[in-house]
């Protein structure tokens, strides 16, 4: 019987960390705010403050990470990195104040920046670049589970008890800290340190990898000179401030403006994560057949639609569908985003390079639910929140096409070179 490759195991490991990573440690927020309002008596613009504290941690994180993974390796900066999300649930579950609730999500966003970004590293590294997108894609499934779980659990227990969303986040750490240990005995830093090739063909790709990695690893500012990652970078912006309307503020939306129960509502947040699961994964393999932008250009536009209909839907059938098409879609944009900056540079700097493009996707990340905050609570609807979010997401769209167009044109000037020389 043939022997699996130990990076499909590695690569349940990073699903796991992913889940704990951002599926608890970000996008539990959207199942659990709503409920932490109203125990801790705050309005909307407060709970706009708390969840941009969480995007200001990722923020500082994702700037630094990468020189820490270099400095020690991915295994240790995810692992301590989920330690400071289980203190930061912690905190959340014994919030008393608006201060104390910003605190402990501040640490979520440390945390989740911390994890994340070495762990899609580390999917990146196991895989070659035709499965690339695949295996950051499955990994990212593990977000979708999050929302399941939250979904799933908090409006049962929000029934049992009144405080319990304060439960929610302790169960949410036990779980966390479950993935800590598995890491710490299973998780491997990169194939070569299990002396094993990574999965898929390697034979020019690993050469032109090394090749390149020699040529300018000595000069780390490159990265920061690389235009396709500029450019990557601001796509990323327009993503981090669209998908927050439906990550963050679905729930509360369904609730308050269109007035589904709590379990309703806790069933769409349900579907939603269900159906992402898969989102990264068919996404990333789409795009390593198709290509990255392409792929990219045709999530963000269906995100366009999909916030659009949200907008002005009330039937329960119709939100159905536009939770179901969101959900396909909704992980596809780290997934390529990630697996994008590691054709443009050496192996060693990806991680610089993702915490690099990861900034402009915190930078929305940070402004979004302000502004979405101040929008709700000025206007007492969300429809404006949609609105502004579908027309970013467009924005998106329409400079992946940009990009994409880019490409193809130097691949075709590339091509007629190489035929001239023959």
């Amino acid at each position: 019987m043939r022997n699996i490759h130990k990076g499909w195991i590695i690569l349940i490991l990073l699903f796991f960390t992913m889940l704990g990573s951002l599926g608890f440690g970000r996008f539990s927020m959207g199942a659990i705010l709503p409920f932490m309002r109203e125990g801790l008596a705050l309005d909307y613009r407060q709970m706009g403050f708390i969840a941009s504290s969480a995007f200001i941690g990722y923020l500082i994180s994702v700037s630094i990470i990468g020189y820490f993974v270099i400095r020690f390796n991915a295994k240790t900066v995810i692992n301590y990195s989920l330690l400071i999300i289980c203190v930061g649930m912690v905190v959340c579950a014994n919030a008393t104040s608006f201060w104390l609730a910003y605190g402990g999500c501040l640490l979520l966003g440390l945390g989740s920046g911390g994890s994340s970004i070495p762990a899609m590293g580390l999917a990146g590294r196991w895989f070659s670049n035709e499965k690339k997108g695949m295996a950051i894609g499955f990994a990212m499934g593990g977000l979708g589970l999050g929302i399941v779980i939250s979904g799933l659990v908090v409006p049962l227990i929000i029934n049992v008890t009144i405080e319990g969303w304060r439960v929610s986040w302790y169960i949410l750490t036990v779980i966390t800290m479950s993935f800590i240990m598995l890491n710490w005995l299973f998780l491997k830093n990169s194939p070569e340190e299990a002396g094993l090739e990574p999965i898929g063909n390697q034979n020019v790709e690993t050469r032109q990898s090394v090749e390149r990695e020699h040529a300018i690893k000595s000069d780390k500012w490159a990265v920061y000179r690389n235009k396709q990652v500029w450019m990557i970078g601001f796509i990323y912006l327009s993503w981090g401030f669209s998908y927050l309307i439906f990550s963050t503020f679905l729930v509360d939306y369904l609730m308050n403006d269109v007035g589904y129960s709590e379990w309703l509502e806790g069933l769409f947040f349900f579907i939603a994560g269900l159906v992402s699961i898969v989102s990264g994964f068919i996404r990333g393999g789409i795009s390593d057949k198709f290509g990255r932008m392409f792929a990219l250009s045709l999530v963000l536009t269906i995100q366009f639609l999909m916030l659009m209909a949200l907008s002005v839907s009330t039937s329960a059938a119709f939100i159905f569908v536009e939770v179901i098409l969101y959900g396909f879609t909704l992980w596809a944009v780290p997934t390529i985003m990630n697996a994008s900056v590691s054709e443009f540079v050496p192996l060693m700097f990806v991680p610089v390079a993702m915490g690099f493009v990861t900034i402009f996707f915190s930078v929305g990340q940070i402004i979004s639910p302000i502004v979405m905050g101040v929008l709700i609570e000025s206007t007492n609807s969300y429809f404006g929140a949609f609105l502004l979010s579908a027309f970013i997401s467009l924005f998106g769209a329409i400079g992946c096409m940009r990009l994409h167009s880019i490409q193809r044109t130097k691949q075709l000037a590339k091509m007629r070179n190489e035929g001239l020389e023959v």
